[in-house]
């Protein structure tokens, strides 16, 4: 009887230890479910670094257009300047008139506000009201500052490492979050600085038609008077 009663226990015994070895194996499995969610997580966190740090180069080659486009309307203004000096010179070559014009007119002849320097303002005005600002330090600084400036101590058993693989994702989604928000600031300042640049473009494009214009009915006028 008392040996039956031994094997039962012992019966007994092995199964709490199954259960046991089931509970640890669940443990286990769940802390590689968490660990492997860890590290899909910070992998979209990298990747979506990578799209930021695009997104910053895309901005400061669309600066650099827009240093070239002031510097165009520039070269359109000196145009300009050197047109209306021919003008006058043709003006009085062409006739007694024209140079009695010219002469009347010398210290009345108005210096008007260089188109360039309208240009450059509505440009500059685009760039200051943008919504995104510096990128700040990298993600791998951020990560190593985290690390370094980690005060809180986890527990070594499991719940302890559960536990800091979840702090570890509430921080990186964190990251996430504010760099899906700088992404769409981002995206919202390209939009107006290519509206901005493609309203510039077709001004210069207005310009530069309008000074073909005058150079060719100046050209016409020397060859009348040349015969």
């Amino acid at each position: 009887m008392s040996g039956n009663n031994w094997g039962g226990g012992a019966g007994w015994d092995e199964r709490n230890w199954d259960a046991v070895r089931q509970q640890e194996q669940k443990k286990q499995e769940i802390l590689v479910k968490a660990s492997q969610n860890s590290e899909k997580i910070r992998q979209m966190v990298r990747q979506t670094d990578q799209t930021r740090q695009v997104a910053g180069e895309t901005l400061t080659v669309l600066d650099q257009q827009s240093e070239q486009l002031k510097r165009m309307h520039g070269e359109v203004d000196k145009i300009e300047a050197n047109l209306n000096f021919a003008d006058r010179t043709i003006r009085g070559m062409e006739s007694i008139w024209g140079s009695f014009k010219n002469y009347m007119t010398k210290g009345n002849v108005k210096s008007s506000r260089p188109r360039a320097e309208a240009e450059a303002e509505k440009l500059d005005q685009n760039r200051s009201a943008r919504q995104s600002g510096s990128t700040g330090r990298n993600l791998a600084d951020s990560f190593n500052a985290r690390a370094n400036n980690q005060q809180k101590e986890y527990a070594s058993d499991w719940k302890g490492k559960l536990q800091k693989l979840e702090d570890q994702q509430e921080n990186d989604l964190d990251d996430l979050s504010r760099m899906v928000g700088e992404l769409k600031a981002m995206g919202k300042d390209m939009g107006t600085t290519l509206d901005s640049q493609t309203k510039s473009i077709e001004r210069l494009s207005d310009r530069t038609d309008a000074v073909d214009s005058r150079l060719a009915k100046s050209n016409i006028r020397v060859k009348k008077m040349l015969g």
